[in-house]
């Protein structure tokens, strides 16, 4: 929870301090949102070098309201920094940036660097933890505003806000509601630390996790698995990079996944059943339902046409390798 004290208001008469906001996309959106609301004074923002970078609404909420946008290459651009140091920033908030702020960035700011995370540090440490919580079956996940440091995630916790995991929540869903939560978190924590409210609280390393980027094995599905655990596997990957099995020898692309109902099969792996765009599947312990299927990139619109029949096997299989028809 938020550590706060509460002291005297700052005087309306006092300026605001001024603050450089870095982000992307609806984190970044959700962030500048709640500066405004909050009237911080945001004297600029940077974010990621895009072709669609116009397009984006956290940019154009910036461009309507007259502020500079910055979208360099390299955080160690000459140019770049000589042009934000002019800004005079007291702060740096961070929401959702994608590259490590450099040490020259973290020492710019006269009262430091304030970066949002996604999760109730210290746990779920790295770069997308609300897809692991998912696929951890965690009921709670939340955001975090800390102190950024040279240590990745290891600053001081200044605020923190829980979010709850709905059974059917996506790693997209889920980043949303912690978009939705942690931008306002942020400009309230910045609002706080500039009046003096907030109580730092070292982070516990007794209780710390860390979790990387998902890699390919990660995604990849093992049919002995509980019904359970291969659905929250599915939902954490879902839509991106996609949690996957094989059929016949080709990757199966799988974004829909829950527990089903039903007689038990007698191998896991082995399609039971299916109706027009499900399959039901035999794990560990359950049974599976399983969509939104694409076959080595394209979308599986017909089930029977690629040879996804009941009987058959997903690899590895116990009784033979099945074949995908042509399509």
């Amino acid at each position: 929870m938020s550590q706060m004290r509460e002291t005297a208001s700052i005087p309306e008469s006092t300026p605001r301090a001024r603050v450089l906001l870095f982000g992307l996309y609806d984190l970044g959106l959700r962030a500048l949102e709640g500066m405004e609301a909050r009237k911080r004074e945001v004297v600029g923002i940077v974010t990621k070098a895009e072709p669609t970078l116009e397009a984006q609404p956290f940019v154009r909420l910036a461009r309507a309201t007259g502020r500079p946008v910055f979208a360099p290459e390299s955080m160690r651009d000459p140019e770049f920094l000589r042009r934000i140091r002019r800004l005079a920033p007291d702060f740096i908030a961070v929401a959702g940036f994608h590259k490590i702020l450099p040490r020259d960035l973290l020492h710019l700011p006269s009262r430091g660097v304030l970066n949002l995370h996604g999760s109730l540090l210290p746990q779920y440490r790295g770069p997308c933890p609300w897809k692991w919580a998912i696929m951890n079956g965690e009921k709670t996940i939340g955001a975090t505003v800390l102190r950024m440091t040279e240590d990745v995630d290891r600053g001081d916790i200044l605020a923190q806000q829980e979010v709850a995991i709905d059974p059917r929540d996506t790693s997209e869903s889920l980043f949303h509601k912690i978009c939705a939560v942690g931008g306002p978190l942020l400009a309230r924590t910045v609002e706080d630390v500039e009046a003096g409210r907030v109580d730092p609280r070292v982070q516990d390393q007794r209780r710390a996790s860390y979790y990387g980027v998902p890699t390919d094995e990660d995604c990849r599905i093992r049919w002995e698995w509980s019904a359970e655990r291969i659905g929250n596997r599915v939902r954490g990957l879902c839509p991106r990079p996609g949690a996957w099995t094989q059929y016949g020898g080709k990757r199966v692309r799988i974004r829909k996944a829950e527990p089903a109902e039903g007689p038990l099969g007698p191998v896991p792996g082995m399609i039971l059943g299916r109706s027009a765009d499900s399959l039901i599947v035999s794990t560990g312990r359950g049974n599976v339902s399983i969509g939104a299927l694409s076959i080595e990139g394209e979308e599986a619109y017909s089930l029977w046409a690629i040879g996804l029949v009941p009987g058959t096997f997903f690899d590895p299989s116990p009784v033979g390798e099945p074949h995908l028809k042509s399509t």
